[in-house]
């Protein structure tokens, strides 16, 4: 019986030593070689002139974001660049956008801006600047779009200017029903 204690004690204690090791080896050391990298990079950005509080830590360059729906419609969209907004960590401001919905068995609809704010967790966006929006043989330009997935709606606002092959017309507001698939013009 002793014997048989002295085994459990003996296995039990080489466990602990092991995992210690390998804590260790593994982990303890990466610690201090990331400490060591991060002091080099104060180091440089120091001797460089750049502060750490410098407006552009936040940049992200060539953004995408890829989103599926349950009924299937793909919501891609990128940006040449991107920054984080401070308030809000669930928003990016982006800009050079273009988007794109690709809707099940319908047309895709591809939407160009200079700026958007993007809400990545329900993919809501508004679009700012130059807004050009390509669906079927129509093109609408405007000032703002809000693209609104919680509702299905795109709003586009502003000095619309709508085009299509038989039609030229400038109206307040364009909306865009995505679930069954209208257009509304408003004056």
């Amino acid at each position: 019986m002793e014997t048989k204690k002295v085994f459990q004690y003996s296995l039990l204690i080489s466990l602990v030593v092991l995992s210690f090791l390998f804590y260790y080896k593994y982990f303890f050391e990466n610690k201090k070689k990331i400490e060591n990298h991060k002091s080099e990079s104060i180091l440089e950005k120091r001797n460089s002139g750049i502060s750490e509080n410098d407006n552009n830590k936040n940049i992200i360059e060539n953004l995408k974001y890829v989103s599926k729906d349950l009924l299937g419609n793909i919501y891609t969209v990128s940006a040449k660049s991107a920054t984080l907004k401070e308030d809000k960590l669930n928003e990016f401001q982006l800009y050079e956008v273009n988007a794109e919905i690709a809707r099940e068995n319908q047309e895709i609809i591809y939407i160009y801006s200079q700026t958007a704010n993007y809400n990545k967790i329900n993919n809501n966006t508004i679009f700012k600047k130059k807004v050009n929006v390509k669906y079927a043989d129509q093109t609408i330009d405007s000032n703002i779009l809000n693209l609104n997935f919680e509702d299905n709606l795109i709003e586009i606002l502003e000095n619309v200017y709508y085009v299509n092959k038989n039609t030229k017309i400038k109206a307040d507001k364009v909306e865009i029903d995505l679930l069954y698939n209208k257009l509304k013009i408003c004056m």
